[in-house]
C-alpha cells in the first residue's frame, strides 16, 4: 500500500513530482512515466514517523527539492493505493531472452481489492528491438492499448482529490461596463469561498498558511467594500464590514504567535551565538501559548456565532438576494475604479512629499495603509487595467509595499518583544538577548526607512505620475469612453 502526499496548494504535483511512502520509506519521484507508472525516483529517505514539513526530512537532496515545492506548506495524505508489479522473460526458439514483459495494476481499497487500472509494458533487450516490436504489435492486435490516464490521477479522482490551481488572486470576469454591485458581489463571493476553503486546515492545524490566507481573504473583502463605495445600502455595508472585522479579530493572537515562531531562525541568526540560548525561554512561552490559542481559535471557528456570521455574509452577497438602491449600484465599475485608483495614487504622493528623516513612524504607517489600498484596487480589478502599463505600475507598487512592510514588521516586532519583556521580567540573560534583538530590529527599521525613500522616488517621479494621470484620470461627469471600456487608455 502506497500513501501519496502533497500540500493544500499541490506544490509537489505542480512541481512535476510525486511523493509517496511505503513501509516507513518516503520516495520523491518525477512524474515522467517513461520509467514506469511511479516515475523515476530522485531521492528517498527512511522515516520512523510522519513528516509534515520539508525541514523535518534529514537528507539534503530531499530537503532541497521539497523546500522549493512546499515552502511553509505542510504535507497531508491525498490518496492511497496498491501497485502490483509482475515481470517475466520472453524467449525465442533458441532460448534467448528477447524482451521482458511487465504487468502493472493499481488498486484501491483497504486490501487493494478494487482494480482501477492495469497495464503491460514490453521492455526490449539490446539487439532484439525488432522482436520486441513484433510482440508489442501482437498485443495491440489482441486489443491492448496504452492507458489514457496517469494511475495516480485515477486514484486521486476516486478519492475526490484531483489537483487544482490555488490562488489568492483569482479572475472575476470583470469588464469596464460591469455594474458596480455585480462586480463587488463577484469579488466578495469568490474571496468568501477561498476563506471557507481554508478553514478545515486551520481547524486541523496543518500549517500556518491556512490562517494567513484566511485572514487575507477577510481583509480583502472588507477593503473592497470601502474602496468601491456606495454599491450596497449603507447600513448593510456597515454590518458586513463589522462582521468581517469580528471574524478577523478572532484569529489576531494566533497569527501573531505564528509570525514569531516562524521567525525563530531569523531572530536567532541576528544574534551572536552566545546570546541565542537566552531566547529559548521566550520561544517556549510562545509555543505553549500557541497550543492554547489553537484550541481557542478552533472553538471560535466552530462556534454558533462564527457560523451565523458566515451565513449572514453568504446570504447578503448571494446573487439572488434583493437589495435596496445605492448611489453607485448600477454604475459601470470601470470609471469608479479608475477614479479610485487615481485618488489613492495622489494621496500617496501627497503623503510621500512630507516623508523625511524626522517623519514620525505613524506617517510612514499611514503611507503603507494607503499603498495597500491601492494595491488591492489594482489586484481586484487587474482585468480592467492596460496589460503592459498596469503590470509595470503594480511591479513598482509591490517594491514600495515590500519596503513599507519591512519597516512596519520591524516596528511591530520591537513593540511586541518589549511588551513580552515587561510582562515577563525574568532573568538578566533573557533581558540581554531581547535587548540585543530589539536593537538589531531598530537598525533594520532605520535601514528600511532609507530604502522606502528610494522606492518613493521611482513611484512618485513625474513619468509615473503622468502615466497614472493619463490612464486613470477621467472627466468628472463623463461616462466611460470606448477606450476606457476596453481597459485601454
Amino acid at each position: 500500500m502506497l500513501t501519496f502526499w502533497d500540500s493544500f496548494e499541490w506544490g509537489i504535483w505542480f512541481g512535476g513530482h510525486l511523493l509517496y511512502s511505503c513501509g516507513g520509506v518516503y520516495r520523491l519521484a518525477s512524474r515522467d512515466h517513461a520509467e514506469g507508472w511511479l516515475g523515476t525516483v530522485s531521492c528517498e529517505e527512511r522515516a520512523l514517523g510522519r513528516r509534515r514539513f520539508w525541514e523535518e526530512f534529514q537528507s539534503e537532496p530531499m530537503r532541497a527539492k521539497l523546500e522549493g515545492m512546499l515552502g511553509l506548506r505542510g504535507l497531508a495524505p491525498v490518496a492511497e493505493g496498491t501497485f502490483r508489479l509482475r515481470r517475466c522473460d520472453l524467449r525465442n526458439q533458441a532460448g534467448k531472452i528477447v524482451c521482458r514483459l511487465e504487468w502493472t495494476a493499481v488498486c484501491a481499497g483497504a486490501k487493494g481489492e478494487e482494480q482501477l487500472l492495469h497495464s503491460c509494458r514490453v521492455l526490449p533487450l539490446l539487439g532484439y528491438e525488432a522482436e520486441a516490436a513484433r510482440v508489442a504489435q501482437y498485443l495491440s492486435g489482441q486489443g491492448a492499448s496504452a492507458p489514457e490516464d496517469e494511475p495516480v490521477r485515477v486514484l486521486l479522482r476516486r478519492a475526490g482529490r484531483l489537483p487544482r490551481e490555488y490562488t489568492l488572486r483569482p479572475a472575476f470576469g470583470l469588464e469596464m461596463e460591469t455594474p458596480a454591485r455585480e462586480a463587488v458581489g463577484r469579488i466578495v463571493r469568490k474571496m468568501l469561498e477561498i476563506a471557507q476553503g481554508n478553514m478545515p486546515g486551520i481547524l486541523d492545524d496543518l500549517d500556518s498558511e491556512f490562517l494567513h490566507d484566511y485572514r487575507i481573504c477577510l481583509r480583502k473583502m472588507r477593503s473592497v467594500l470601502s474602496l468601491v463605495k456606495e454599491v450596497y445600502p449603507a447600513e448593510g455595508t456597515r454590518r458586513m464590514r463589522d462582521a468581517l472585522g469580528d471574524l478577523a479579530r478572532q484569529t489576531n493572537r494566533l497569527r501573531d504567535l505564528d509570525v514569531y515562531l516562524l521567525a525563530r531562525g531569523h531572530y536567532l541568526g541576528l544574534l551572536p551565538p552566545a546570546l541565542r540560548p537566552a531566547l529559548d525561554e521566550m520561544f517556549r512561552d510562545f509555543s505553549a501559548e500557541r497550543e492554547k490559542e489553537v484550541r481557542r481559535t478552533a472553538s471560535k471557528l466552530r462556534g454558533a456565532s462564527n457560523r451565523r456570521l458566515f451565513l449572514e455574509l453568504t446570504e447578503f452577497f448571494a446573487k439572488q438576494t434583493p437589495h435596496g438602491p445605492a448611489p453607485a449600484a448600477d454604475l459601470p465599475v470601470g470609471p469608479l475604479v479608475y477614479r479610485a485608483i487615481y485618488k489613492r495614487y495622489r494621496k500617496i504622493r501627497s503623503i510621500a512629499a512630507g516623508i523625511g528623516e524626522d517623519t514620525p513612524d505613524e506617517t510612514v504607517h499611514q503611507l503603507r495603509i494607503e499603498g495597500k489600498k491601492l494595491r488591492y484596487l489594482m489586484e481586484f480589478f487587474v482585468e480592467l487595467l492596460p496589460d503592459k502599463e498596469g503590470g509595470a505600475m503594480q511591479k513598482v507598487l509591490r517594491r514600495l509595499q515590500g519596503r513599507l512592510g519591512d519597516f512596519n514588521d520591524a516596528s511591530v516586532q520591537q513593540k511586541s518583544l518589549l511588551d513580552y519583556w515587561r510582562r515577563k521580567r525574568s532573568g538578566s540573560e533573557l533581558g540581554l538577548g531581547l535587548g540585543g534583538l530589539v536593537s538589531i530590529l531598530y537598525q533594520n527599521q532605520m535601514q528600511a526607512r532609507s530604502l522606502i525613500a528610494r522606492e518613493l522616488e521611482g513611484f512618485c517621479d513625474p513619468s509615473t505620475a503622468a502615466a497614472f494621470k493619463r490612464i486613470f484620470k477621467l472627466p468628472a461627469s463623463a461616462p466611460a469612453t470606448d477606450g476606457q471600456r476596453t481597459g485601454r487608455p
